[in-house]
């Protein structure tokens, strides 16, 4: 249904923007070259700090309306982590997979060298995640699988420095305020010949990811 969504909405940003007056035919690309991002939750042992930082995180395709209102569809590169020990006594293995897409709308408050700007932005995020552990004389083991479907909305404010006649540069930050829908599944066994117990739990809740700065590279087609 998500999955859906996205997709309709991003044929709803190629008609509104082609079905314009001729004048008001502009594009933009921009990348997100540097991002400074808040860690996924509960996942320490990957993002060792509460933010980490992200190169080329993303790729932005705008449609112009007109001079003030834009909008715009965004793909983030995928967060791919691991953690694997060496075999050893004691092992402790940690995977971790992102995606997420953003939508939305973007208004404009001057074209001029400095052009502040505001955007609202419908959020997908798609997350697995994996952590083994075990080993010992008893050959004990533990494994926690969580799959996450998030949905929800980004405000952001930016900023946009014109130098060159179509290239912009820019900082924004923004903030996204998710519902989370959980998949949680819990194996464990104390002993090497134990067969594997498993629990399977799922939860909704709400989160936040606070992404306080992202440098871009905008330009105009």
């Amino acid at each position: 249904m998500r999955k859906s969504l996205i997709t309709l909405s991003f044929l709803f940003i190629l008609t509104l923007g082609f079905s314009q007056n001729s004048n008001f035919k502009k594009n933009e690309i921009s990348f997100g070259i540097i991002n400074i991002s808040q860690s996924p939750k509960n996942q320490e042992i990957l993002f060792e700090n509460s933010y980490y930082f992200v190169p080329f995180s993303n790729l932005t395709y705008k449609r112009f309306i007109n001079e003030r209102n834009a909008v715009r569809l965004r793909y983030y590169r995928p967060i791919n982590k691991s953690k694997e020990k060496p075999p050893s006594n004691w092992n402790d293995n940690s995977k971790y997979k992102e995606q997420v897409l953003k939508i939305g709308y973007e208004y404009i408050f001057k074209q001029k060298r400095i052009t502040p700007y505001i955007a609202i932005d419908i959020t997908y995020l798609n997350s697995v995640s994996l952590r083994e552990s075990g080993g010992g004389f008893a050959g004990s083991f533990n494994g926690v699988e969580k799959d996450i479907q998030g949905f929800g909305l980004s405000p952001t404010i930016g900023i946009n420095y014109n130098i060159f006649k179509n290239i912009d540069i820019g900082l924004e930050s923004n903030l996204s305020v998710l519902k989370y829908n959980e998949e949680k599944i819990t194996s464990s066994k104390v002993f090497y010949n134990d067969p594997i117990e498993c629990l399977i739990e799922t939860d909704d809740y709400f989160e936040y990811i606070f992404n306080p700065i992202v440098f871009l590279v905008k330009i105009r087609l």
